[in-house]
């Protein structure tokens, strides 16, 4: 006589791909001034989310978007995280570290799913960056910002937008400037929007990233800071949170400026022109073509700023010294 499996009505569905996982610790967050549905099965996860986000303003809001995030126990990741791989097809946007550990954006549909290993979710500063600060940069154009891949200091919501190539000081010299009293809203991703006809913008939630070297110039990282290895690379990670208001607002900019590392012992500020083509290159992503208006929009109004290249030599405390003028115009 042959036999067949048979499963118990009470135990559920085989669920293999862990699709109809509880998310019973779940919660509306502010973001950048944007309502996200955050739904987790892990109460450590939810805890530190709650933690993050709780440096915005509470909204009323319906979500704009839903973000759930499994936590599954196999199979095992542990860090240092593997590497990412991105693409995307139409309304999709696919985001994986290694093998099993993935996010999955639908922007039609406005919510993303995210599976993460125990080993990875147990790993607070990955789980801010890598992985949330990529999760949210996925969605921000959806939530109608333009994501630019810069730094941001300044005070009384007043801003000056810090942009350079890697290696060339921005992290460093915003970090110096917030010493001397500004406020240092974003070290690598300023949302743009434009509200009200007006440009604004706000900084980024994870934490600022300096490379090892350069702790040479600024030792003190060495006890404010928390190592964080991605494959080949070290980071030293600090909590910017300290040098911000209490209450995350948006920011209004008032000039950019881009900086040049090693070109000049003596540091030189200059005018610049022909904005546009410079801020393209700065883009963190090439959005899709439903999204050109608003990307053209916040574009358009930065290259009405005044901007500036500002050369200086290997200190970048040479190029720091100028942020505060910029913000008052010279």
């Amino acid at each position: 006589m042959s036999s067949t499996a048979y499963t118990a009505p009470n135990q559920g569905r085989h669920d293999p791909l862990r699709r109809f996982t509880s998310t019973p610790h779940a919660a509306q967050f502010t973001i950048c001034g944007r309502t996200i549905r955050f739904e987790t099965n892990s109460g450590k996860l939810f805890s530190q989310a709650a933690q993050l986000f709780e440096q915005y303003s509470a909204s009323v809001e319906e979500p704009q978007f839903l973000w759930k995030i499994v936590v599954q126990s196999s199979p095992e990741t542990v860090p240092p995280w593997p590497r990412r791989c991105a693409f995307s097809d139409g309304d999709l946007r696919y985001l994986h570290f290694g093998q099993s550990n993935f996010v999955a954006v639908d922007l039609n549909g406005r919510q993303a799913v995210a599976y993460l290993s125990q080993g990875l979710a147990d790993d607070p500063l990955g789980f801010v960056s890598p992985f949330l600060d990529q999760l949210f940069s996925m969605t921000a154009a959806s939530l109608g910002f333009t994501t630019l891949f810069a730094a941001c200091v300044g005070s009384a919501r007043r801003g000056v937008i810090v942009m350079a190539a890697p290696n060339n000081g921005k992290t460093t010299a915003s970090y110096i400037a917030a010493k001397k009293g500004l406020q240092f809203y974003a070290d690598r991703a300023v949302f743009l929007e434009i509200d009200g006809g007006r440009l604004r913008g706000w900084g980024d939630f994870w934490p600022a990233a300096f490379r090892s070297e350069t702790l040479q110039f600024l030792p003190e990282l060495v006890n404010v800071t928390q190592r964080f290895h991605y494959r080949d690379f070290t980071f030293h990670y600090f909590d910017k949170r300290v040098f911000q208001p209490a209450r995350t607002e948006p920011i209004i900019p008032v000039c950019c400026v881009f900086l040049r590392r090693g070109v000049t012992a003596e540091a030189c500020l200059t005018p610049v022109s022909g904005m546009e083509l410079r801020l393209a290159g700065f883009a963190s992503f090439h959005e899709d073509r439903r999204f050109h208006t608003q990307t053209t929009e916040v574009f358009d109004a930065l290259a009405s700023l005044p901007a500036y290249e500002l050369a200086y030599g290997e200190d970048p405390a040479a190029a720091a010294k100028f942020f505060p003028l910029l913000l008052n115009g010279l």
